[in-house]
């Protein structure tokens, strides 16, 4: 089911139906772009254009953060089921791609993260056709060097960590000049908590979709960004409810949904 929050769509699939999809795709013959919106991603689309249109101009928009299944409840008279952690979609495609035989490309990510990721698949499948590259600075338009150094490794999936829009902005601007690429997915901080370099938040944190709090413990310096995700979006979706008139409705279909969350085995 593909719901709409702020003019950006969210799709509501479960991971057998993520497997199919993505076993699809890096099968087929046309270029796929994957997005995975979280709170702050639709705050920055609320005010930044751009950024809206290559949201919504996504094949599939997986939600990663408990904050949209809030809001959608809270706009909406539908609810969120399924949420996909970028660390998770990561290791899901990657395997996939391995057992089809396709080549992946680690794109950016902080110093050494992509090459330990890349290490630590080559060491669970030995065989394996995984690479890594650095962008460096990444100026818009993308610069013919780097398509020219794209089409020499021909990946079939890219997974780009190059933060919030400046990811999407990058893959948009790719998947015309390199035909290889079946799929490609804008991954944010992925790389650095498959590589260990930022350690994942406790299981029970993550069911109860306290992951935020987790963020703000080991990096402080990320407070900010925490702060929009945890309180500024949820006003901002409170703010909505009182303009359409259905702030107690809301409240009704979001409640039951935080019980839901917090209490899930």
């Amino acid at each position: 089911m593909r719901h709409s929050l702020f003019t950006v769509p969210i799709d509501d699939i479960s991971t057998t139906e993520l497997d199919q999809q993505l076993t699809e795709w890096i099968n087929g013959h046309v270029s796929k772009f994957l997005t995975t919106p979280n709170p702050e991603f639709l705050l920055l689309a609320n005010k930044d254009v751009e950024f809206q249109t290559l949201l919504q101009s996504s094949d599939l928009s997986l939600p990663d953060g408990v904050g949209l299944r809030y809001a959608i409840a809270a706009l909406t008279d539908e609810t969120l089921s399924h949420r996909h952690t970028g660390v998770d979609l990561v290791s899901r495609l990657i395997n996939i791609a391995h057992t089809h035989h396709k080549r992946i490309l680690l794109v950016g990510g902080e110093e050494g993260a992509a090459e330990r990721t890349k290490q630590m698949f080559e060491k669970t499948f030995p065989e394996i056709q995984i690479f890594v590259f650095n962008p460096g600075l990444v100026t818009f338009p993308v610069p013919d060097h780097v398509f020219e150094q794209l089409l020499e490794i021909s990946p079939d999936v890219l997974l780009v960590a190059l933060g919030q829009k400046k990811q999407e902005k990058f893959i948009r601007e790719v998947l015309p000049n390199v035909p290889s690429v079946r799929l490609a997915v804008g991954i944010g901080g992925a790389f650095e908590m498959l590589a260990g370099l930022k350690p994942r938040a406790p299981h029970f944190m993550s069911q109860m979709g306290l992951e935020w709090i987790w963020r703000a413990l080991i990096e402080p310096r990320r407070i900010g960004r925490i702060l929009n995700a945890s309180f500024v979006f949820p006003l901002v979706v409170i703010s909505a409810t009182l303009k359409q008139h259905r702030f107690l409705k809301a409240c009704r279909n979001v409640i039951p949904e935080i019980i839901d969350q917090l209490f899930r085995s």
